[in-house]
């Protein structure tokens, strides 16, 4: 049995007047192909577009001196799986997630905690606007948004995760290739991209040709997330 959707509107500080909304967001696709019904996956895409719009502009706004390459990392930082993950399991909404029988354990997925917060934020959006989304997006981040926090956030290898990434999706193995060179002797930069497939997935810039690949793999995650894998 989940727990009343009453208890995770006052958790998430959101009375919903279409509650049938959160409700979706809580459905698992398993519930629904025994059930009927719709599952979370609608929300689920909704809700990244204003997640990363609202987190995209509260960067920009929050740290005017940092430049694109940080403000990426500590986007990706954010919204990236695992933090959302971490975000859904601290607001319980394994608890309130409806899965099949075939699927109990599901609902404690990070990668279903991850997609139900996505949904959610979804259905605040449509219930509620962009407003109470941003605001409900705020709260639910909480201290993560710190700036000591995110100055220090780093993603340890951003070329493997694009690779995992890339593969879990289906979309090919990255190719980078270095676009431009400017300056002379130790005051070189380099350019570089990154592509999966026929497009360009990110762009970025450095000193040496590892860290301009490194920042360019920064700029695809920031692109692809958040991460959506086969059967969730």
């Amino acid at each position: 049995m989940t727990a009343p959707l009453e208890e995770l509107e006052q958790r998430l500080g959101v009375d919903f007047a279409n509650r049938d909304l959160l409700r979706c967001a809580l459905t698992h696709p398993s519930w629904t192909e025994e059930n009927g019904g719709e599952s979370y996956q609608r929300l689920e895409f909704l809700g990244d577009s204003v997640l990363g719009f609202v987190v995209a502009d509260l960067m920009y706004s929050r740290f005017p001196g940092k430049a694109e390459g940080e403000l990426t990392q500590m986007k990706w930082a954010l919204v990236c799986g695992s933090a959302l993950a971490s975000v859904g399991r601290s607001l319980l909404l394994g608890s309130y997630i409806r899965v099949g029988r075939g699927a109990s354990h599901d609902g404690q997925r990070d990668s279903v905690l991850e997609a139900c917060f996505e949904a959610v934020v979804g259905a605040v959006f449509l219930d509620a606007g962009l407003q109470m989304a941003r605001d409900f997006i705020i709260r639910s981040l909480g201290d993560r948004l710190d700036e000591q926090a995110l100055s220090t956030a780093s993603v340890v290898n951003p070329k493997g995760e694009l690779q995992e990434l890339a593969q879990a999706k289906a979309l090919g193995l990255p190719a980078y290739r270095i676009t431009s060179t400017e300056g002379a002797g130790h005051e070189l930069v380099f350019s570089a991209e990154v592509m999966v497939g026929e497009s360009v997935l990110g762009t970025g810039s450095g000193t040496s040709k590892q860290s301009a690949e490194r920042e360019a793999a920064l700029a695809a995650l920031a692109r692809l997330a958040p991460k959506r894998r086969p059967g969730r």
